[in-house]
């Protein structure tokens, strides 16, 4: 039987793709997997995928290289994949109120980043790599399991 939440989402990505779309809305249908389609959207520079019940986000979102800002809040993500980190271009990153326990070191190379929300985790621990982020102008952390932060911070 067909999944009717993804059906939505499918939809929604071939019109982006029929349209040659930069932003794609994808938040609070309940996706439980990120459509893997997705992937071809490549002039895609704002995706938001937030309040959903995503348990893992696909490496192949690493190949969307033109992405600005990436909304993955409120969702069950306990680790995203390091591939992230080829998104070089992104200047917000929005992964708070999910349960990520780790942040990949591969976060290093988002040199435009400027917002890094990573609020209500279960972060024990921060990169110090994340202090090699020269753009960044808000990093929020409360509500996590941290004892201290990096001093690179």
């Amino acid at each position: 039987m067909a999944d009717p939440k993804h059906d939505i989402a499918l939809k929604r990505i071939r019109a982006a793709q029929r349209e040659g779309a930069t932003v794609l809305n994808l938040s609070g249908l309940g996706l439980e997997a990120v459509p893997l389609e997705l992937g071809a959207l490549t002039a895609l520079t704002t995706l938001y995928l937030s309040s959903n019940q995503l348990s893992s986000v696909p490496p192949e979102l690493g190949a969307l290289t033109a992405l600005t800002t990436l909304r993955l809040d409120n969702n069950q993500l306990s680790s995203v994949p390091p591939e992230l980190g080829a998104l070089t271009a992104l200047t917000t990153l929005s992964l708070s109120n999910n349960q990520l326990s780790s942040v990949p070191s591969e976060f290093r190379k988002l040199k435009a980043l400027q917002t890094l929300y990573l609020h209500e985790n279960q972060l024990s621990s921060v990169p110090p790599e994340l202090g090699a982020l020269t753009a960044l102008t808000e990093l929020r952390l409360n509500n996590n399991q941290l004892s201290s932060v990096p001093p690179e911070l």
